[in-house]
């Protein structure tokens, strides 16, 4: 308002005039209240409405219509009441407002008030009389206007009604369903995250709010709905190179117990997804895909045990399989393609112990106690676990006690007191030999243990070999009593040992050398009526061969005579095996005697030139010939072959029946030689027995 004093106004006139421009200015205000309010009003419930039937729209989403919201309010205020709050409304605009509401004033109310106010040029300038008239005149013409009249109250009204109507809707809204009306609030306008109220709530499974996978596995989605269960759930991602797809979840399970899943298959890269479901959409949730845990580099250290005395040593680049020995210790050094948080060496599904952090790797060492293939569970810091594992196959190969050999050549079962015993020993064992051993125990009325002597033997060598010859008469030892043999050897293994191996033992019985030269012959004597069957054999041999060679003659055909002498070759290789048989026998024979010091050189010569060295030409010349002859006229069927056979037969019996006629010779003077020693022996019983009755007749005379 300007500053100026109306002194030719009356005061009440210009207090009508500001009473109007106040009224003025509040129903501006009251418009642009109800235009704000009603902005607000219809703003919340677009809001509400999009937010409930999206079932919750994202947070940017919500942000972005609060933001658009606040732009509209902000627009509204500025428009419709801090804009017409600061335009100035004077005394010439209110005049004119009531002029144009009243039309037969004429212009005099505004006249008056510019004469008033100096706006007619200067008032010293300007008629007395004339100011004083129209004033006068303009105090008469509006004395019964009504100022307020210019305003348009049912308008007013209307806006007011309105205005209260908005307002109740506003209050009757929030009274009715203060919830709603507070999760629109917290949701639109402080943007936080509560959920609607929902007939359907679909909740899906993940692991801290979202889901990990591993890269190149299939990813499941699963879910299930609590509160109305919906027959299906769509499920709708945004992958991270930007592919967006929408895809319907697969329903399992019987009604009211549905659950919902889908699978991506073979997922490559990170996405993210949320579900729609009855009423329900559930947040945006994440699913980041990562490599899963893997051994990259590897190594394995063996220790073998110390008694083997043997380096450590690793397996070659690659290697992952090992024989080992109990005891080893095993270390395994390994890198992985990403930190884990466990790493557990199995044996089989069964673990074994946790590898420990070394370095930028892990190692783990331990005392394979039985044979397996190992492997390592890897598991990172999102729970996923190595697919593949690498293993390494442990196989506990046994340290084999050692091995003791020993041989008797030419002992028997029976030996004197004179014998000198030859013994072969031989010892080995992998990792070295601790020590070696030839015991002998001797039993009659008490048993003897005693221990020969092995020179030479040093602790460690993987291999010992030695003969001795042992003198019987060392242990004292007479007719009557049993000799027992036996090697032993043991190793230096102290986890699952010592090993030991032993022979097994021989055991001989000690004779006289009359009792041991009675066997003897009763032997020879078996093994001459064995040499004669077999004479008896090849004679029948050479008989058949007398009949084929006739039926030869008389044409018979190639096939049949391959068909005839095939059996005949066969029984002539037989009985010469039969004859090596005997062979061997004799110089058991000999060999004994030898041993037990018993061998002459008429023995000698007798078995030995005379049986034994015949027998091996017959074994190894004579009838192999003759075999081969055979065949050989069986496959060619030449009759100059066929000529040859029956004279090589001839001389064949004629050298085994002079063998047998020299068995026979030295058979008659044993028996000469056993009668001999029966009248000795008898001789030597009557010297006792008379020994005896002299000693128990001078006893008697004595008493007398």
């Amino acid at each position: 308002m300007p500053g100026k004093v109306y002194h030719a106004l009356d005061q009440r006139l210009i207090g009508r005039l500001h009473a109007l421009i106040l009224r003025l200015r509040a129903y501006v205000l009251l418009d642009g209240m109800i235009w704000l309010t009603t902005f607000l009003l219809i703003a919340a419930w677009v809001q509400c409405t999009l937010d409930y039937l999206a079932r919750g729209l994202r947070f940017s989403m919500r942000a972005a219509l609060l933001g658009a919201v606040l732009a509209g309010a902000g627009y509204l205020i500025w428009w419709r009441l801090v804009d017409p709050w600061r335009t100035r409304i004077g005394l010439g605009d209110a005049a004119r407002l009531v002029e144009r509401r009243h039309p037969s004033l004429s212009s005099l109310l505004i006249s008056a008030i510019r004469f008033s106010s100096g706006e007619v040029g200067p008032r010293e300038s300007n008629s007395e009389s004339l100011m004083a008239s129209v004033i006068e005149r303009a105090h008469r013409a509006v004395e019964s206007v009504d100022f307020l009249r210019v305003l348009d109250l049912p308008r007013a009204r209307r806006r007011m009604a309105m205005f209260g109507a908005v307002a109740v809707v506003a209050a009757c809204s929030a009274l009715a369903s203060p919830d709603m009306t507070g999760l629109w609030f917290a949701r639109n306008v402080l943007l936080r995250d509560v959920p609607w109220p929902k007939r359907t709530t679909l909740v899906v499974e993940t692991q801290d709010g979202r889901i990990v996978g591993a890269r190149g596995d299939d990813i499941v989605i699963q879910a299930y709905a609590q509160g109305e269960q919906p027959r299906m759930a769509e499920l709708f991602y945004e992958t991270a190179s930007g592919e967006v797809g929408r895809e319907l979840m697969v329903t399992v399970g019987a009604e009211g117990h549905y659950r919902y899943r889908y699978v991506f298959k073979n997922a490559r890269e990170d996405f993210r997804f949320y579900l729609e479901g009855g009423d329900d959409r559930t947040r945006e949730i994440e699913a980041r895909l990562v490599d899963r845990p893997r051994i990259e580099h590897w190594s394995v250290r063996l220790t073998p045990p110390t008694y083997v005395e043997i380096e450590p040593f690793a397996l070659g680049e690659g290697e992952r399989s090992a024989k080992i020995l109990p005891g080893t210790s095993v270390a395994i050094r390994f890198a992985t393609n990403k930190p884990v948080n466990r790493a557990t060496l199995k044996a089989g599904t069964t673990a074994v112990r946790d590898a420990q952090p070394e370095g930028e790797g892990y190692v783990v060492t331990f005392v394979p106690e039985e044979s397996h293939t190992y492997s390592f569970e890897l598991v990172d810091d999102a729970g996923l676990t190595n697919r593949k594992p690498v293993s390494f196959a442990l196989r506990l190969v046994k340290d084999e006690a050692p091995i003791a050999r020993m041989k008797l050549p030419g002992v028997g079962d029976m030996i004197t007191p004179a014998a000198v015993i030859p013994i072969e020993l031989a010892f080995s064992d992998t990792y070295g030999l601790a020590s070696v051993e030839l015991a002998y125990r001797i039993s009659k009325d008490e048993e003897r243990i005693g221990v020969i002597d092995l020179p030479g033997f040093v602790a460690r060598v993987p291999t010992f070999s030695t003969s001795v010859q042992w003198p019987v008469v060392s242990a004292s030892v007479q007719p009557g009593a049993t000799v027992g043999l036996k090697a032993a050897a043991g190793d230096f293994n102290d986890v699952t040992g010592p090993g030991r191996g032993e022979t097994t033992e021989q055991v001989m019985r000690v004779v006289t050398r009359e009792e041991l030269l009675g066997e003897l012959a009763r032997r020879e004597q078996e093994y001459r009526q064995d040499f004669e069957r077999l004479v008896d054999a090849q004679e029948q041999l050479r008989g058949e061969l007398l009949t084929i060679f006739d039926s030869f003659n008389r044409g018979l055909p190639r096939e049949s005579l391959m068909v005839e002498l095939a059996p005949v070759e066969r029984r002539q290789r037989n009985i010469a095996g039969s004859v090596n048989v005997v062979r061997q026998q004799f110089e058991q024979i000999l060999a004994s005697l030898a041993v037990n010091q018993l061998d002459t050189t008429d023995q000698r010569e007798r078995i030995g030139t005379g049986i034994i060295e015949p027998l091996g030409r017959l074994v190894n010349r004579d009838m192999v010939t003759a075999a081969d002859m055979l065949r050989r006229w069986a496959r060619e069927g030449a009759p100059e072959e066929a000529s040859l056979v029956d004279p090589q037969q001839a001389a064949l019996l004629y050298e085994m029946r002079l063998v047998l006629d020299r068995m026979l010779q030295w058979e008659g003077y044993h028996e000469v030689v056993n009668m001999l020693r029966d009248i000795l022996r008898l001789q030597r019983e009557l010297n006792a027995e008379t020994k005896d009755a002299v000693l128990r007749d001078t006893g008697d005379l004595f008493d007398d």
